[in-house]
């Protein structure tokens, strides 16, 4: 067992195999000897309370401040449970977190702004308060053009998996990313790459961070 807790967080467009990463991580890590903690996002009290206001798929445009303030409650919620494995020195893996709310609602927000530095201001200072630093992000680059071949994930997901959405969406990814925002190291992995050599690449960095 790690003598302190290490979050880690797996990020990327849909269907860019974070959650099939997550549970070949998950594996191997036990199989060390590692006392693993996986979640995600949304959580299921998100999913109680998408489906109690929401019978038919809604509108971003204009539910977008309702689905905001869903995910943030989501993620006060998260937070401390995050907090507290962490507190117990637990590796916590989190399959989607800050800097997907920062690209998926990132994309609404943006409109408000008259460029993308002000932007990308407003929006790290907002998010910071909902936001428990990762010790090492898993951004898998996966680009809008290959998400089509893949299939959707259900009702709650469709009004995030347009492909023009998801261009922009990647975009916001690539300008977090590259600025190094929302965590404390990041690891960028190819999206063409197959499933297993994810696996090695995203092994390798987190059995050295865990070792520090």
């Amino acid at each position: 067992m790690a003598e302190k807790g290490k979050f880690i967080v797996l990020e990327g467009i849909d269907r860019s195999g974070k959650s099939t990463l997550g549970d070949g991580l998950h594996h191997h890590l036990e199989n060390m000897g590692i006392d693993v903690y996986v979640t995600d996002e949304p959580t299921p009290y998100f999913d109680s309370r998408f489906s109690s206001l929401f019978e038919k798929e809604p509108s971003p445009e204009k539910e977008f401040p309702v689905l905001t303030s869903l995910f943030l409650e989501d993620r006060e919620i998260h937070n401390q449970m995050i907090k507290e494995k962490l507190s117990e020195g637990k590796i916590v893996l989190c399959v989607r977190y800050s800097m997907s709310t920062f690209a998926y609602q990132g994309v609404y927000f943006r409109k408000y702004f008259t460029d993308d530095n002000s932007f990308f201001d407003w929006m790290l200072a907002f998010m910071k308060m909902f936001h428990v630093d990762p010790d090492l992000t898993i951004f898998i680059d996966f680009d809008s053009k290959m998400f089509a071949d893949r299939g959707s994930r259900g009702k709650r997901y469709l009004l995030f998996e347009k492909e023009q959405y998801l261009t922009e969406v990647y975009r916001l990814y690539r300008m977090c990313v590259d600025k190094n925002a929302l965590s404390k190291a990041y690891l960028n992995i190819p999206g063409k790459l197959n499933i297993e050599e994810m696996r090695e690449m995203a092994l390798n960095e987190v059995v050295k961070l865990i070792r520090e």
